[in-house]
């Protein structure tokens, strides 16, 4: 290199002669640091265990049947029992989807009257934060067919029984669309607003590109409607279980019949077949990179002045409240019921002024509701460290630590088929190991199950924010790993560490397949309060409520930040 003055003013000169450096620096990531690197991926692989292990023993039980390999298979697709199960659950998949167009219609035209829907999606996420056990009991109250005690029966007549025959699907989704149409919508939205520029969707120009976040919400969605078990199982009465049956619940309901485990093992298996297939379907056309900000009127200069029609305003203002007494009937039908005394909750609607006071919470805080709200905590909060712990480092070495891109689209689809999984896959062999150890109840090691069932999805999300992410001064994406937990990828961090705990104080189905109702969780006792839902609305309403607070205001207070770690919007 050429050598380089500098004067300065008392006349001196000085010369620097600049060198070529000799080598280059360590990087953990790089050639030099190949063999350590692999060392981040050891949590997850190690927390992975707990899944893979167990699944492994699942088709090992699958294939030993006689014949061997099939005979088990045969049994059951010749179950007439489960071959109904298995079309309800593939209908499931198919309201699933529908709740995903019905939630980007409604993103794409929210765009489109933005003043009352900015506060509409505060509303329309509420429901998010609510569990599924919680949503069939709300299902209960609204469609009981006693006239003084259902509101739609009310309102409809006691000749239209919506909890029987045929209309109990009408039910079931209507209970699944409120939960989960708002975290469609909003996702949406959002990615809509950084779409690029280009082609819509089919080559429609008013049918924009979500973006990334479609593989999320698709992927999300799907596994909720492939785990439905509690909603149908408090929602559904008993003697219509049948005619709504499902893979999970048949699945807990040969387990609880039988001792073989042949039967059970197999019809897992084709139920990790068809969801693995279907979200390998939906995720190869993932987009991996972000889109580009498409600039509006507001950008390429002064605001653009408002020249949207009154009348159209007006419409736009009836739509956004509709939809908002829509999503907040539900809650009001919860508290209204949880407001009244145990006797009247049980025999009256929660209309009536009659009746009203604290005795449903008075009775519930009494006996079991304390407690396990403690416990559902710890559950949860146990479960989320261990997933940040292993999903950050392991997302890291995904996106940034210079894998083979076989090895990591390969590892990438591995976490995809395991986020899917039924939990009936591994809650055999599991259930069994806590029975023997003598875990059952115990909350430690359900939350390492919880982990390791969380840890694929939270992968995934961080994989996206990492990639997504833009440039920093220095032209990389790559920072050092510890600024993971500090600065710019803080949000996709948040992202993870809330959905993960919400979904984990919102269980039921893992909890009771593995480790029993002696782990009490609150929502395994709320379906122990629920099983007599005549005598029990008050009780099971002032539980589901108190239930709700913790998750729904975790979601109000950090879903903007939520929104931009899931739609990769990683800096702040």
């Amino acid at each position: 290199m050429s050598p380089a003055s500098f004067k300065a003013k008392d006349g001196l000169t000085f010369e620097v002669v600049g060198r070529e450096v000799a080598g280059r620096a360590l990087d953990p990531t790089g050639e030099q640091g190949r063999p350590a690197r692999f060392l981040l991926g050891v949590p997850a692989v190690l927390l992975l265990l707990v899944l893979l292990v167990p699944t492994g023993w699942t088709v090992v039980w699958a294939l030993n049947g006689d014949p061997v390999l099939l005979g088990n298979f045969l049994t059951v697709i010749t179950d007439d029992g489960a071959l109904a199960a298995a079309r309800n659950s593939v209908l499931w998949v198919g309201i699933a989807l529908i709740v995903v167009a019905l939630g980007y219609g409604i993103a794409v035209a929210s765009r489109l009257v933005r003043g009352p829907w900015r506060v509409l999606l505060y509303f329309l996420i509420l429901p998010f934060g609510v569990s599924a056990l919680v949503s069939g009991a709300i299902a209960r109250m609204i469609f009981d067919p006693a006239p003084e005690r259902g509101m739609a029966s009310a309102l409809f007549g006691a000749d239209v029984v919506w909890l029987g025959p045929g209309l109990i699907w009408i039910v079931l989704a209507l209970s699944f669309a409120w939960t989960w149409l708002g975290f469609v919508v909003v996702l949406f939205r959002a990615g809509l607003d950084t779409r690029a520029a280009g082609p819509g969707l089919f080559g429609h120009p008013k049918l924009p590109r979500p973006g990334p976040v479609t593989s999320i919400v698709v992927l999300t969605v799907l596994v909720a409607a492939i785990r439905v078990f509690d909603l149908v199982l408090i929602a559904a009465p008993g003697s219509i279980q049948d005619d709504v049956d499902v893979v999970g619940l048949h699945w807990w309901r040969m387990t609880t019949r039988s001792a073989d485990t042949g039967g059970p093992a197999a019809l897992a298996v084709l139920l990790f077949i068809i969801v693995g297939l279907l979200s390998l379907a939906g995720m190869r056309r993932r987009t991996t990179q972000p889109d580009r900000p498409t600039p509006g009127p507001a950008e390429n200069g002064a605001a653009a002045p408002d020249r949207k029609p009154a009348k159209r305003r007006a419409l736009s203002w009836l739509i956004g409240l509709g939809l908002a007494v829509l999503f907040l009937l539900p809650l009001v039908v919860l508290l209204g019921t949880a407001l009244h005394e145990p006797r009247t909750a049980g025999s009256a609607g929660w209309w009536g002024l009659s009746g009203l006071g604290p005795g449903s919470f008075a009775e519930v805080s009494a006996s079991w509701l304390w407690p396990a709200v403690l416990g559902s905590v710890f559950l949860a909060g146990l479960a989320t460290a261990l997933v940040v712990a292993a999903a950050v480092p392991a997302a890291y070495l995904l996106t940034w630590g210079g894998l083979p891109g076989w090895l990591s689209r390969g590892l990438t689809l591995l976490l995809v088929v395991l986020a899917v999984a039924p939990v009936q896959m591994y809650a055999g062999p599991l259930g069994d190991l806590f029975g023997q150890l003598g875990l059952a109840g115990a909350r430690a090691p359900l939350a390492l199950v919880h982990a390791a069932a969380g840890l694929p999805f939270a992968t995934l999300v961080l994989r996206t924010a990492f990639q997504a992410a833009p440039p920093d001064l220095s032209g990389t994406r790559r920072p050092a790993l510890d600024a993971m937990w500090r600065g710019r990828y803080r949000r996709a961090l948040i992202a993870v560490v809330v959905l993960e705990f919400v979904l984990v104080w919102n269980d039921f189905i893992v909890g009771f397949l593995i480790s029993g109702p002696g782990s009490t969780p609150l929502n395994l006792l709320l379906w122990g309060e629920a099983r007599q839902f005549g005598i029990s609305a008050g009780t099971v309403a002032a539980g589901a409520v108190v239930a709700s607070v913790i998750p729904v205001a975790l979601l109000l207070v950090t879903w903007p930040k939520v929104i931009s770690g899931l739609t990769g919007g990683a800096t702040e």
